[in-house]
């Protein structure tokens, strides 16, 4: 069963993704820079936590700081490929590998194995995913960078899904996670840009790039609230639905191309959303 409440955190969590992904992708200067900054409001956020809830149990460190290193993977990898391509083609194709992965996790970790009416929703997400952001003609580099960011958010899900659960406190897991998933890359950008150079190219979009790291937090830390709910892949699955306010903010903001291919694709994830949805539907 999947709560109404859960559902409702995972989709609002989704609009949030898609959204600092949007701040992120428009970025006409160092986005290594932009992301620093995204760290620096994100670990801003784990502290406001942390002031409140405290620290999470000694068996959730572990998990912790295996999140935080996979995420430096993340981050890399998703500098790069926005960098190298189009947001349409490297966030779906990124987030679209992701749910198929985290539900085949969850089954060998946590011995989740979804009903076929889920499970058919999570692949018809992918499907619908892959549709909306695979694009024959971008570059390879790009295409390569969104398969390793799509691994890394496998990786990163499962393991922090399987943390929160294990701490039983989404609030004091999420502070220090916080921490440990943003400060690494802010503070390898601003050694390798140096203080002067960092805060110079970090000038006129601090304040957005901060409130878009809060937020990111903010959003993933609904994922978690909902996967200690319900079960992780499905809940993973829907969260790939940002793909779709991804799609529809590049080609409003970005002027990016949304051809009709794509706007199918976004019928099939809302198909596969509906699936997993109303398949487990609970109070």
């Amino acid at each position: 069963m999947i709560p109404v409440s859960a559902l409702a955190a995972t989709l609002l969590s989704a609009l949030i993704h898609a959204g600092w992904n949007l701040f992120l992708k428009g970025s006409a200067g160092d986005r290594l820079v932009d992301l620093a900054v995204l760290g620096l409001g994100g670990s801003l956020f784990g502290c406001l936590l942390i002031a409140l809830f405290g620290a999470p149990v000694a068996a959730a460190w572990p998990f912790i700081m295996a999140s935080s290193a996979i995420h430096f993977v993340y981050w890399t990898a998703l500098t790069k490929g926005y960098a190298a391509g189009d947001m349409s083609h490297v966030y779906t194709i990124a987030r679209g590998i992701a749910p198929a992965l985290v539900t085949a996790g969850a089954v060998l970790a946590a011995g989740e194995v979804p009903p076929l009416a889920q499970a058919l929703g999570v692949v018809a997400i992918s499907a619908g995913v892959m549709l909306v952001g695979v694009n024959r003609h971008a570059p390879l580099a790009a295409t390569g960078w969104a398969l390793l960011t799509g691994a890394a958010i496998a990786g990163y899900s499962l393991v922090d899904a399987l943390g929160v659960r294990t701490n039983q406190d989404v609030f004091s897991y999420k502070g220090w996670g916080a921490i440990f998933t943003f400060l690494p890359i802010s503070l390898y950008v601003i050694a390798s840009r140096g203080r002067a150079g960092f805060a110079a190219a970090a000038a006129g979009r601090w304040k957005q790039g901060m409130f878009a790291g809060a937020l990111s937090s903010a959003g993933f830390m609904l994922v978690l609230w909902a996967q200690m709910r319900a079960p992780i892949g499905p809940i993973t699955a829907l969260r790939e639905t940002s793909v779709l306010f991804g799609a529809a903010l590049a080609a409003l903001l970005l002027k990016e191309k949304v051809t009709p291919r794509r706007w199918a694709g976004a019928l099939v994830v809302c198909a596969g959303a509906m699936l997993i949805g109303f398949s487990g539907l609970g109070a």
